[in-house]
């Protein structure tokens, strides 16, 4: 899993503050092994595999670092009851057409990095 470091030296990543940073690289590893159990993937052409896999995983968490952005701005990470507090990783208020094209949103990041489909030629 790429650290904080690569995410601004390698991928140039500047949207992810360091604090949240690993919050959403773990979120971007559990997209990244849906897509990669859903689908065939190998790393463009020019790249490592490691390296194809490092930057993909920074595309994905800059989806998911905006995306929760987004859920923060419309009030839906977070209920609040008198003192108890409950925080969802997809807020249930999203409907199933945008949680799928969140999903085909993560997939398009990690294209740039990855050829991912259900055929592969060499």
């Amino acid at each position: 899993m790429p650290d904080y470091a690569y995410y601004c030296d390698h991928y140039l990543g500047e949207d992810i503050p360091e604090a949240e940073f690993a919050a959403c690289m773990r979120r971007a590893e559990g997209k990244l092994a849906y897509i990669k159990e859903v689908y065939a993937v190998q790393p463009r052409r020019g790249l490592t595999a490691e390296e194809a896999e490092n930057m993909a995983l920074c595309a994905i968490a800059d989806a998911v670092y905006e995306f929760k952005q987004e859920d923060e701005a419309r009030g839906f990470s977070k209920v609040t009851v008198g003192s108890v507090s409950e925080s969802y990783a997809e807020p249930p208020e999203l409907c199933a057409a945008t949680l799928s094209n969140r999903a085909a949103h993560y997939r398009h990041e990690a294209g740039y990095y990855l050829r991912i489909g259900r055929w592969l030629n060499g």
